[in-house]
C-alpha cells in the first residue's frame, strides 16, 4: 500500500502553513489481532488518553479484549464502529463491560471468575453515523459513542465481538485527551498505510464474510484457522504494532501537527 499522491500534497502544504492544532481531536491508532481473551488484552494504561484499535475478526479469533483500572474513574468515553464498506453495512458487533460486581449477562465467551457483563448491543441500529477522515482518506460507521459508567477502582475488560459469529472488521476507541508524547513520529507512514490498508484503500482484492458457524462444521477437530487468517498471520499483519517511544528531533514542529491530524479526528 503507498500514500496517494494527494495525501502527500495536503499533508506537506500543511507543514509549510503550520495549520494543525494542538486541540484537534485525534486518537492513537494501533492495530489488534491477538488480544483475544483476557490474559492477552490490550492493556490501556490511561483510559482518558485517546486510542482507537483496528481489528479483524475471524472464526479463529472472534473477539478484541482491553483492559484498564478504574480507580479514579467512574466514566469512559468509549465508540465502536466499523470501517465503511459495502459488505459491512449490516455488520453490528457488540461491546462489552466486564468487572466485577456487574451481574452475569449472557455473553460468547469465558469471563473471568467473580466477573459480571454489561453489553452495549448495536443489533437495533438502524442508521450508522457517517465518520470521514480527510487525512487518511478513510471512512468509517460509528454504532455508539457516548460516556459510559464503569465500575470505580477495579479491573475493567472492554471486549468487543460478532453475537452472530460472522467475520468482519471494527474498531475500538478509549478516551478523548490527545497525547502523542511518547510517540516515534517516524510512525507517521506507516500509521497512514495500515490504516489504508484497514479500510482497504486502493485494495482491488475481492472480499467477502464468511458464517463460522458453517466453517466449523466443515472442518476436521480440532478446528483449523481459516487461510485467510493464516495468510494474515505469515504475512506480518496480524498483531498490536507497538509505537517506540523515542521521539526523533530532525522531525519538524509542523509534523507533529500532522501527527495529531492523521489519527482519528473526535467527531465534535
Amino acid at each position: 500500500m503507498t500514500v496517494s499522491a494527494k495525501t502527500v500534497r495536503v499533508v506537506v502544504g500543511l507543514l509549510g502553513m503550520g495549520a494543525f492544532s494542538v486541540a484537534s481531536w485525534a486518537h492513537k491508532p494501533s492495530y489488534a489481532n491477538n488480544h483475544t481473551d483476557a490474559d492477552s488484552a490490550f492493556e490501556v494504561v490511561d483510559p482518558e488518553i485517546s486510542i482507537v484499535l483496528y481489528s479483524e475478526m475471524t472464526c479463529s479469533s472472534q473477539e478484541l479484549w482491553l483492559h484498564f483500572d478504574s480507580t479514579g474513574f467512574e466514566q469512559v468515553w468509549l465508540e465502536l464502529g466499523v470501517p465503511a464498506l459495502d459488505r459491512l453495512e449490516d455488520y453490528r458487533p457488540s461491546l462489552a463491560i466486564v468487572a466485577e460486581g456487574l451481574t452475569s449477562t449472557d455473553v460468547p465467551f469465558d469471563l473471568p471468575d467473580g466477573m459480571g457483563a454489561l453489553v452495549i448491543d448495536t443489533q437495533d441500529v438502524g442508521t450508522a453515523i457517517d465518520f470521514s477522515e480527510p487525512f487518511t482518506q478513510t471512512d468509517s460507521w460509528i454504532l455508539f459513542r457516548d460516556w459510559f459508567d464503569v465500575p470505580p477502582d477495579t479491573d475493567v475488560y472492554l471486549v468487543a465481538y460478532n453475537p452472530e459469529e460472522w467475520t468482519g472488521k471494527l474498531w475500538v476507541a478509549v478516551g478523548l485527551i490527545e497525547d502523542f508524547s511518547d510517540v516515534d513520529l517516524s510512525q507517521f507512514p506507516q500509521w497512514l498505510e495500515k490504516t489504508q490498508a484497514f479500510h482497504e484503500i486502493g485494495d482491488t482484492e475481492e472480499h467477502y464474510e464468511v458464517d463460522c458457524a458453517e466453517v466449523y462444521e466443515e472442518e476436521a477437530q480440532p478446528r483449523e484457522r481459516p487461510e485467510a487468517q493464516a495468510q494474515s498471520e505469515t504475512s506480518g499483519d496480524g498483531g498490536c504494532m507497538v509505537l517506540p517511544s523515542s521521539v526523533d528531533n530532525r522531525w519538524n514542529w509542523g509534523l507533529v501537527m500532522a501527527l495529531f491530524a492523521l489519527c482519528r479526528r473526535r467527531v465534535s
